[in-house]
């Protein structure tokens, strides 16, 4: 969007090198962060590549000898934890999306699990008697496509507990994917994926698709762009703080330190339900089961918007 409005309205060859960096310069000075510039410089190096390809070489590479402008570590800002009051808008929000993108949003918020390890959720995860999920596989992205991966580390093999509420929108879920894929003449393997877009649940959802129904969930909710998908996270990180203990937070987030030792088994302590039954008394009651989730709720906009 930003190149097709801006820089991409010029023609290659009245590009130089000066006016890319220019532009790059530009872009950061609008608050992108340096993943989100060199992004942009992937994409127009992509396309001159191609032009002077095509071309039989007339057109020039503008992009070939620029440089990415630098980021000091001052200009590095802090990821924020979001306000319950954002989160709580952005669950709203997320409501008028599809039914995956919705339910993902509301568990990644309710378990702070990581977006890789949220696309790799399968039905056979879900224990939807006991209300756990078992986190053992991440989603990595690889040259456009989405891998299957094991965890980075021992500490993210884990099982988590989730709150009543995100508990039945997993079960909606489970529901409209078994009537969509009976609609086809499928059936819904226990081992597939819970988030999958395609038929069957036969491939993970790929990462990015999640980082890009976040954002259209925060522009919906009208919450600041200072908050992204990992702030989540943070959000989760201080809520915990007052009711389970600082070892028992470190297990339920997968994170390294003071827990390399512990068995990884099945089994989720009390402390760690009492923090689902807080996060979802935080989250409030999300999306309403009566709600078609596969349509926008009323006062919404559309994916068009």
């Amino acid at each position: 969007m930003k190149i097709r409005d801006s820089i991409g309205r010029r023609r290659i060859s009245s590009l130089s090198s000066y006016d890319v960096e220019k532009y790059l310069r530009s872009l950061k000075d609008e608050g992108l962060a340096e993943a989100s510039v060199r992004r942009v410089r992937a994409v127009l190096g992509r396309a001159c590549r191609l032009a002077r390809k095509w071309s039989g070489g007339a057109l020039p590479n503008p992009i070939a000898n620029t440089k990415m402008p630098s980021w000091s570590i001052e200009s590095h800002t802090p990821v924020r934890a979001p306000s319950l009051d954002e989160v709580q808008r952005l669950l709203v929000a997320a409501q008028s999306l599809d039914p995956r993108t919705s339910c993902i949003l509301r568990i990644i918020a309710a378990t702070d699990m990581r977006r890789g390890e949220a696309c790799a959720i399968r039905w056979n995860d879900c224990d939807l008697t006991l209300g756990t999920i078992r986190i053992d596989e991440s989603i990595v992205s690889n040259k456009g496509s989405a891998t299957v991966k094991s965890p980075k580390t021992r500490a993210s093999i884990r099982s988590v507990a989730i709150d009543e509420r995100t508990l039945d929108e997993l079960l909606r879920l489970r529901e409209i994917q078994g009537n969509l894929d009976q609609d086809a003449d499928l059936t819904l393997d226990a081992n597939a994926f819970a988030f999958s877009f395609a038929p069957g649940g036969s491939t993970p959802p790929h990462p990015d698709s999640i980082s890009h129904g976040f954002m259209k969930a925060r522009a919906r909710s009208q919450i600041a762009r200072d908050i992204h998908l990992h702030s989540l996270r943070h959000f989760q990180a201080t809520a915990l703080d007052a009711v389970i203990s600082e070892k028992q937070k470190q297990s339920r987030l997968g994170w390294t330190n003071s827990v390399m030792a512990r068995h990884y088994t099945d089994s989720v302590p009390e402390e760690d339900r009492r923090a689902a039954e807080h996060m979802g008394r935080q989250l409030g009651e999300g999306t309403p089961m009566d709600a078609d989730l596969g349509k926008p709720q009323a006062g919404q906009t559309t994916d068009s918007d």
